[in-house]
């Protein structure tokens, strides 16, 4: 790995700081001075900045606050992307889609191992939605959302739903399907206003703003993964 990216990464600073840093000499490699941004670095080697060890670099683990009128890919001029002030905001993918005018969480992270685990169906990791609806849920839309149904031959997996208050339901889902929430709400006879994603498994929204972000702590994505893990192996085991 570039000895720059090695630093951006391990979160020294952007790829410009850093580069500065190795240019004017703060950069050592095993104990020796090292100018060359494009030095590569070897597994085993030892690098220091400023004197202090810079420990390797791991993979990166986001929860943001995505408002509406964004993207989550890069392609468009509105992107989440542009919300990220990161070092390895570059390599960055989010794991799991929000279309541009719904709002709440999206994990963004390095790890593609991590997104496979989390998009994977089998995982059935709980997205938790707040919807702001026309018209009223009854009995009859309830028991279908939580019976599960099919929709121009598409099977709906079971799914929890219940009015938080008039206009306002909460939908639970562990599937993950393009456009879920939306065909869902439209299937039973409702109209969305406003869809805000407030939880994926354990991660949730607390203590972030629209366009706020935060590191995800190791115990939040250790769990994360132990909770599909288990899924993916009782799924296994009844051959789903």
């Amino acid at each position: 790995m570039r000895l720059d990216k090695y630093l951006a990464n391990s979160a020294v600073g952007t790829r410009s700081q850093v580069k500065r840093l190795i240019r004017d000499g703060y950069v050592s490699v095993n104990g020796n001075i090292v100018r060359d941004p494009s030095f590569k670095v070897k597994e085993n080697d030892v690098v220091e900045c400023l004197n202090q060890r810079v420990e390797p670099p791991g993979h990166t683990y986001l929860a943001l606050y995505k408002p509406a009128g964004y993207v989550c890919d890069k392609v468009d001029d509105a992107n989440i992307f542009d919300l990220i002030d990161h070092p390895r905001s570059r390599e960055l993918h989010a794991a799991g889609r929000l279309d541009r005018n719904v709002e709440g969480l999206v994990i963004l992270t390095t790890d593609g191992w991590f997104t496979h685990l989390l998009i994977d169906p089998k995982s059935r990791l709980e997205r938790e939605y707040l919807v702001w609806v026309e018209g009223k849920i009854d009995a009859e839309m309830k028991y279908r959302v939580e019976l599960g149904f099919e929709l121009n031959q598409e099977r709906f997996a079971p799914a929890e739903i219940e009015e938080v208050e008039e206009g306002l339901v909460k939908l639970v889902l562990t599937e993950g399907k393009y456009h879920e929430v939306k065909r869902i709400i439209k299937a039973i006879g409702l109209k969305y206003k406003r869809i805000v994603r407030t939880r994926f498994e354990n991660i949730t929204l607390q203590g972030l703003v629209p366009g706020g972000y935060r590191e995800l702590r190791e115990e939040e994505v250790r769990a994360i993964v132990e909770i599909a893990t288990k899924n993916r192996l009782k799924s296994r085991s009844k051959g789903l």
